[in-house]
């Protein structure tokens, strides 16, 4: 019995020669999914996407058993098998249309123009309409229709310039112009059109037709036709009696300008001119094919495989670019033979679905032919012996820029070029991961929504940017991602999906978390070019890109995401304990891995929020939040201040909240909840300690030494208090004195505990400040010690409160080019991280500089704002008598409009003025 299947058209069965009636679309689609497959086992998991959209009922499993049944009836019961995991399809040879299609094609390519158009149109005599025209709605189809209408559309060119070759324009030029009037507006079938008038006698009209191409993309594209098309114009123009179709060897360039990539290109002719093979590696939508297209000269073969499908077509279309006539087997023999020893570049373009068939190829060829060198591009390296890797990455960001703008003025007159529109393309740019494809297809949305609404949009989500109707991975940044993600091993793909609720990249430490073996499964998404990988650290720094990590977070659904957002939780976790203790004992190595997991600590602090574990991740999160400020997380800590302090949990959220009001200058919110988290708390509680140190800090800002006093003492008696919060308590005593113009009382009272003390940076500080109105010299250098030791342990918050200290100092040494200098810096770090009271300080030292400096103006606007504003600290001892003197300078000045930002802006536009 002899089986025949059709996908050119309505999926179609024949049994010897007559058509089978599938009366339920459910075989259909499980006949046109097997059949597409060419031999290969399809998992069961792929038939059930095809059948049901990514949406199964309960019983997929059955009701695919009993679907293949149905189909094996009318099959026969040898053509369907079932195997380990999946089913497979066994055809004869030639029972597939598509197959015989690559056949007749395959035979074209090696014939004369009269047998080639010949056979060209007998393979598009096997199309019965649309492909998979039945079945095309199905998301798992998408890429195979997309492909076989691309193919069917490539061919009917080339039989029609076949035609043109054979001297048949005249009966050849209807069907051309009504391809040309079907659109859209490719090249090809103009130039086909202008051969075709030209060739038929009608030489005005060719020229016409040239002329109307040109000005029509022109007007509609704002680019002009190719070089050749430009030839082909000319030698219309000059009557060349020898007019005809040039053989491609390269591919165009195109006519839009390329931006960047100078050193990319630099490195990919030098591996060229060395290497015998070379793989330019990237993910889609790169920009591989358009580099690649740059480095040629003009006279490499180039074949072009994103459109074919089977192993057996990369020998077939090297073979056809050779002029060969492949035979199905010893493709790559008779490809190595007629290449021989000559010189030669051959470039493979798009190969990552084909891997083993190139790979193949090209060891072959490298083996046999010592003069051909190999450029390939794909999404992941060929494996190919000698091979050297170069790999894409997306655009830098002035590029991005540039390239935005370039083909966003094309689409729309009058597209402004200022710095706003700059600034809003860079992060439009940044948005879309600098690829240099969805940087275009931004471009041309512009037109459509503007550039602030388009920013917008593209912050919610990147399918602003997909077509209408589907696109193919050459005009939609999600198929591109989703050819490279039909690719993987199916465990790759599940572990791909659900690192996409990573935020900021992972550590190799994250993907144990979300699947078992993750090592070999990471290593593939990362050869496959779905996940990047920074090697410039010891520790490897992965991510997806935000165009991958959108599409992988489509796969999951509701439950896949609630999955791999708790298992990302757990792993947050665990790494929030580990920060919290190595914090704790001031390990270098804590402040640096919280830098890198602070989008991941936020977006499962966000998940977590309002539970148990919420809590504990909440107040581990704030003990090294304090000592290393970041003002996106000290306000999602401030947001979960309990209502009541009740329970543990409460207690947690209390912590972290009080640290966070702490650092935002709110001191009664702070000493609210802290308070009432330490009345909770039990004498042996882990983190008794960091809540006496943030309230001795509050009790500071606010002028209150006997609070801070009394909770220094309970800091030196609790048992779980490292010792350097310890001696910070003692040497807050110490400050307290100094601050209210007792230095020698606080000396007294560091030598009474001189055992207790380490030389860290808030001891060194403390010794500054007992100095600096006796020895500023000497204070300076304990400045600088403070600073030296807390950058050592990326203490961001105890630097900068030395770095406003030494400021002070210089004010009062009156060394005023350094203390301008000083005074810009620390407003910098310390708005930077958010230290509320610190920028009040440093700007009200800043206000005695600038009196000094004459602009006392700007020094009583300063000191009068930092009187209205609550979040100001209290001052105390000499420092009252000094601010008194500033306000008498201008009593009449008007606080500064918008709290510190603002004032702060005005002062360094006065520091500036005198820098």
């Amino acid at each position: 019995m002899g089986i025949e299947v059709g996908l050119l058209g309505p999926v179609e069965l024949r049994l010897d020669g007559s058509p089978v009636p599938l009366p339920g679309l459910s075989q259909r689609i499980v006949l046109a999914r097997l059949a597409l497959a060419a031999g290969r086992a399809v998992p069961a998991g792929d038939l059930v996407d095809a059948l049901w959209d990514g949406a199964p009922p309960d019983n997929a499993t059955g009701n695919l058993h009993s679907y293949v049944s149905r189909l094996r009836r009318r099959t026969g019961a040898d053509a369907i098998r079932r195997e380990p995991g999946g089913y497979r399809l066994r055809l004869p040879a030639g029972a597939l249309d598509t197959e015989r299609v690559e056949r007749l094609v395959a035979a074209a390519r090696g014939q004369p123009p009269e047998p080639a158009a010949a056979a060209l149109g007998r393979a598009l005599a096997a199309w019965r309409g649309d492909p998979l025209a039945d079945v095309a709605g199905r998301v798992a189809f998408a890429p195979h229709v997309a492909r076989l209408t691309e193919w069917r559309r490539q061919l009917r060119e080339e039989y029609l310039e076949r035609r043109l070759d054979a001297g048949r324009a005249a009966a050849a030029l209807p069907e051309i112009e009504a391809l040309v009037a079907a659109g859209p507006p490719r090249e090809r079938p103009h130039l086909l059109l202008v051969r075709a008038l030209h060739q038929s006698g009608r030489t005005p009209e060719a020229l016409a037709a040239a002329r109307a191409y040109r000005e029509r993309i022109a007007d509609g594209h704002g680019i002009d036709p190719s070089p050749e098309f430009a030839e082909l114009h000319r030698r219309v123009l000059s009557e060349d009696p020898a007019l005809r179709p040039a053989v491609r060897v390269a591919p165009r360039r195109p006519a839009d300008r390329f931006f960047g990539r100078r050193a990319e290109l630099a490195a990919l002719r030098e591996a060229l001119a060395a290497g015998r093979v070379t793989t330019l590696v990237g993910p889609g939508g790169v920009g591989k094919t358009r580099l690649m297209t740059e480095a040629l000269s003009g006279g490499e073969l180039v074949v072009e495989l994103a459109e074919r499908s089977v192993p057996a077509d990369v020998a077939v279309a090297v073979a056809g670019a050779l002029g060969l006539r492949a035979a199905p087997r010893g493709g790559a023999a008779a490809i190595a033979e007629r290449l021989g020893a000559a010189p030669a570049v051959l470039v493979l373009d798009n190969c990552e679905h084909l891997l083993e068939a190139v790979r193949a190829l090209v060891d072959e060829i490298v083996a046999r032919c010592p003069g051909v060198r190999v450029l390939a591009t794909s999404r992941r390296r060929l494996g190919a012996a000698g091979e050297r890797v170069l790999r894409l990455g997306p655009l830098p960001p002035a590029d991005q820029v540039a390239l935005f703008c370039d083909r966003a003025a094309l689409l729309r007159a009058g597209f402004p070029d200022d710095a706003r529109t700059r600034e809003l393309a860079a992060e439009i740019g940044g948005l879309v991961d600098g690829l240099p494809l969805a940087v275009e297809l931004a471009a041309r949305r512009e037109a459509v929504f503007g550039l602030v609404h388009l920013r917008d949009r593209l912050g919610a989500g990147l399918q602003v940017l997909d077509p209408a109707r589907a696109g193919d991975r050459a005009t939609a940044v999600s198929a591109t991602v989703e050819w490279s993600y039909r690719l993987l091993d199916p465990a790759a793909q599940a572990l791909l999906d659900r690192l996409a609720v990573c935020r900021g990249g992972f550590g190799p430490d994250a993907p144990p978390h979300f699947a078992p073996d993750a090592d070999r499964l990471l290593a593939e998404l990362v050869d496959a070019s779905l996940v990047e990988c920074d090697l410039r650290t010891d520790t490897p720094r992965y991510r997806l890109l935000e165009t991958v990590r959108h599409a992988a977070l489509g796969h999951l659904g509701a439950d896949g995401v609630r999955d791999a957002r708790d298992a990302h939780a757990r792993w947050m976790l665990g790494l929030a304990a580990e920060l919290a203790d190595r914090s704790r004992d001031r390990d270098a190595w804590a402040v640096p891995a919280y830098r890198r997991e602070r989008a991941n600590l936020q977006e499962a602090l966000a998940w977590l929020d309002g539970t148990d574990d919420g809590a504990r991740l909440a107040a581990r999160l704030a003990v090294i939040n304090s000592g290393a400020p970041d003002p996106a997380v000290t306000a999602q800590l401030a947001r979960i201040a309990p209502a009541r302090v009740t329970t543990e949990s409460e207690v947690l959220r209390a912590v972290a909240a009080g640290n966070a009001e702490l650092l935002n200058g709110r001191l009664a919110a702070a000493d609210r909840v802290l308070d009432a988290a330490f009345g909770r708390m039990p004498g042996d509680h882990p983190l008794r300690w960091n809540v006496l140190l943030s309230r001795i800090s509050s009790a500071m800002f606010q002028g209150r030494p006997d609070a801070v006093r009394a909770d220094a003492v309970r800091m030196a008696e609790d048992p779980g208090a490292p010792r350097w919060a310890r001696a910070t308590g003692i040497c807050c005593a110490a400050l307290m004195d100094a601050y209210a113009g007792e230095a020698e009382r606080g000396r007294r009272r560091l030598e009474r505990y001189a055992d207790r003390l380490r030389t860290d940076g808030f001891v060194s500080f403390t010794r500054g400040e007992l100095l600096a109105a006796s020895d500023p010299e000497a204070a300076l250098d304990w400045y600088e010690r403070s600073i030296a030791a807390s950058d050592r342990v990326y203490q961001a918050y105890m630097a900068n409160v030395a770095r406003v200290a030494r400021a002070a100092v210089l004010i009062r040494l009156k060394r005023h080019k350094d203390a301008v200098a000083a005074c810009r810096e620390v407003i910098g770090e310390v708005r930077e991280t958010g230290m509320t009271a610190q920028v009040w300080t440093i700007l009200r030292l800043t206000a005695e500089l600038l009196a000094d400096l004459g602009d006392a103006g700007t020094a009583a606007m300063i000191v009068t704002a930092a009187d209205a504003d609550p979040l100001a600290p209290a001052v105390m001892g000499p420092d009252r008598e000094r601010l008194a003197r500033l306000r008498a300078v201008a009593p009449s000045a008007r606080p500064g409009d918008g709290g510190s930002a603002a004032v702060a802006e005005r002062a360094l536009a006065a520091l500036a003025r005198h820098g």
